[in-house]
């Protein structure tokens, strides 16, 4: 009951950000392209606080994706009822959120221009809503096809793999406007690795 009440929460919201999702659709598929497109796109005020409000209302979309599919799987998580692990699965988002907040503050670059730091934090923003639109689309189309959930989520977690690896790409690119690429190599291990790593590891070993 409580999934299909979030579902349909998000569903309206989603629908009611139609209109922003296909204004900024074309930067957001250039950032896949270039790295220096999230530069472009955090330097238009309105794009940017499109993308921002659009990422945050895929959060939901999400968490219910990751749920259904069970993208996040540790063994503790067998037998508990459905309501406290679809709770989890938002709870572990924002700890995970938190930690690249935290990674964020930790590690700043002294030296490198706002701008360029600000651009590269929330490029994460554009691959998020990406990622997720990416997702619920891959869902429909198991379900039209009546893909058992085993190999669905083998394709998911691929996709989030690929997509991941593409960001890591780009977001290095944009460190490497304003330093080295093994500087910015640097900068991406402890921003982006850390908190990363331990969400997976997190999946193995509880």
């Amino acid at each position: 009951m409580l999934f299909k009440l979030l579902a349909l929460f998000s569903f309206l919201i989603v629908l009611l950000l139609l209109k922003r999702l296909v204004n900024i659709w074309p930067s957001l598929m250039a950032c896949l392209i270039r790295g220096k497109e999230s530069l472009n796109l955090e330097a238009s005020v309105k794009l940017s606080r499109d993308r921002d409000a659009l990422a945050l209302a895929m959060i939901v979309p999400l968490c219910l994706v990751a749920f259904r599919y069970r993208l996040y799987e540790p063994g503790f998580l067998d037998g508990m009822p459905d309501n406290p692990v679809l709770g989890l699965y938002f709870g572990v988002f924002f700890a995970y959120i938190f930690l690249r907040s935290l990674m964020a503050w930790l590690f700043r670059p002294q030296k490198m221009p706002k701008k360029t730091y600000i651009a590269a934090e929330k490029a994460s923003y554009s691959f998020f809503v990406i990622y997720v639109l990416v997702l619920l689309a891959m869902g429909a189309v198991f379900g039209v096809l009546d893909v058992q959930d085993g190999p669905a989520r083998t394709a998911m977690l691929w996709l989030s793999a690929f997509l991941y690896f593409i960001f890591l790409i780009r977001k290095t690119q944009i460190f490497s406007t304003s330093c080295s690429v093994f500087a910015g190599f640097l900068y991406l291990c402890a921003l982006e690795m850390i908190p990363t790593g331990i969400l997976v590891v997190s999946a193995i070993i509880f």
